[in-house]
């Protein structure tokens, strides 16, 4: 079996003066619950493949 790509197990360090940016733009980029309550819904009406 061929390996397509290693894993990357390095931490991201963020530096002080971004992190305010950073943690806006991972806050404004979370999936909201009216989202996943709507993907609910097109599951429901999609129903189940066996």
């Amino acid at each position: 079996m061929a390996v397509l790509a290693k894993p990357v197990n390095v931490v991201p360090v963020i530096k002080e003066k971004d992190s305010k940016i950073f943690i806006k733009h991972f806050n404004d980029s979370k999936v909201s619950t009216e989202f996943l309550e709507s993907c609910k819904k097109a599951g429901k009406l999609f129903g189940t493949r066996k």
